[in-house]
């Protein structure tokens, strides 16, 4: 069932957002809002992916980077949202300004996470971008993926654990996972980079403007 940006989410965003810009804890302040306006899973889910402090955001935003020289890639993450774009899913902008989706890593094991990745790799390499893609071992065929991609070239790791990883790296980091974003010390957007490409694709923006 699709998500609707009725009046009824929109104030339940506004007042989420309210209580984390006052100090209150994600889960419990999430809580309150599902109860108060009776939001479905994915309502829950969409506020907590979506919604951030004004502090928060304004941290993050301070940590972008425009044009950087090296990358690391949470590509997992990275490339679900891609795809999820390229099959006109449900994609939001979220009020961080980073590109999310709710499909809770239904993709992991599409075919096309390998397609998606060398879409991301030619994109970086028009821009003279040197990039490496961090695949989560506790995923299946993460292995045999990484072998796929290392045959055409591209630069690819299977790791434990790819949040840890990530922020032990010195090249800037490629992520929409907020957990990651408000560790990194240095950000790209590429997604908003490469989504703001695709041609007719329907985005949610949070909140509605």
């Amino acid at each position: 069932m699709s998500i609707q940006l009725n009046q009824q989410l929109i104030m339940a965003y506004e007042d989420y957002k309210y209580l984390l810009n006052r100090g209150y804890n994600r889960k419990p302040a999430l809580d309150l809002v599902t109860a108060r306006y009776n939001l479905s899973k994915k309502e829950r889910l969409l506020l907590y992916r979506c919604t951030h402090s004004d502090k928060e955001i304004e941290e993050v935003k301070r940590k972008i980077v425009i044009n950087p020289s090296e990358i690391a890639i949470d590509g997992y993450n990275i490339a679900i949202t891609l795809l999820s774009a390229i099959y006109e899913d449900e994609i939001f902008l979220c009020d961080d300004g980073f590109y999310r989706d709710l499909g809770l890593g239904k993709r992991k094991n599409d075919p096309e996470i390998f397609e998606a990745l060398i879409l991301v790799n030619e994109y970086l390499s028009h821009k003279d971008v040197k990039s490496l893609i961090l695949l989560d071992s506790q995923i299946s065929k993460s292995g045999e993926l990484a072998s796929k991609l290392r045959k055409l070239g591209i630069n690819v790791e299977v790791v434990n654990k790819t949040d840890k990883m990530l922020l032990l790296r010195k090249e800037v980091i490629v992520s929409n996972d907020f957990l990651i974003l408000n560790k990194a010390e240095k950000v790209y957007d590429l997604l908003g980079e490469i989504i703001g490409n695709i041609w007719n694709i329907k985005v949610f923006k949070i909140p509605p403007t």
